[in-house]
């Protein structure tokens, strides 16, 4: 690109090269030299950048998306409106929140995650995500965040409601 805006980039285990910003340059190798572990849940939108790319997502984290918004009801794999869940550098799920208004409330419709990952069982997932969607509740200015009534949403739950760290109903 002119002006050199873009690096190239190879990545290993992907074909073909990538591009960062070469603003950004620093950071990468930072992440690249750092040892430390990543930290937090981020729920992806579907049209965030970085899920633009499925076929890359598929190579580089095994992680087969598909925004299922324009998919018909009867063959949907996850919800509606499922967002990526980004756990520190790995992609561990999918969750569908959406904003009921007249509640005032986050309802989680869906969580889904990938084969051979137990989020309670994993060290810090369940704090992370309980900061991620406590955020988000504020963030859409509701009162409360409420779970599917599953096993891992009343595990969520339960968690949560021991620490006080989400605003449930």
């Amino acid at each position: 690109m002119e002006g050199g805006a873009l690096l190239p980039v190879a990545v290993e285990g992907v074909r073909g090269e990538r591009y960062v910003l070469s603003a950004e340059r620093g950071r990468l190798y930072a992440c690249a030299d750092d040892d430390a572990p990543l930290r937090g849940v981020t729920l992806l939108a579907p049209l965030d950048p970085f899920v633009w790319d499925r076929a890359l997502l598929r190579s580089l984290f095994g992680f087969d998306y598909r925004w299922e918004v324009y998919t018909p009801a009867h063959l949907r794999r996850f919800g509606y409106y499922a967002l990526p869940l980004l756990w520190g550098d790995r992609l561990v799920g999918r969750i569908e929140p959406a904003r009921d208004r007249s509640r005032r409330r986050l309802a989680v419709r869906g969580l889904w995650f990938e084969e051979g990952f137990d989020p309670l069982e994993s060290e810090g997932f369940v704090d992370d995500l309980g900061a991620a969607l406590e955020a988000w509740r504020r963030f859409v200015d509701t009162d409360e965040v409420t779970l599917p009534r599953t096993r891992i949403g009343r595990a969520l739950s339960a968690a949560w409601r021991r620490d006080g760290a989400v605003a449930l109903r």
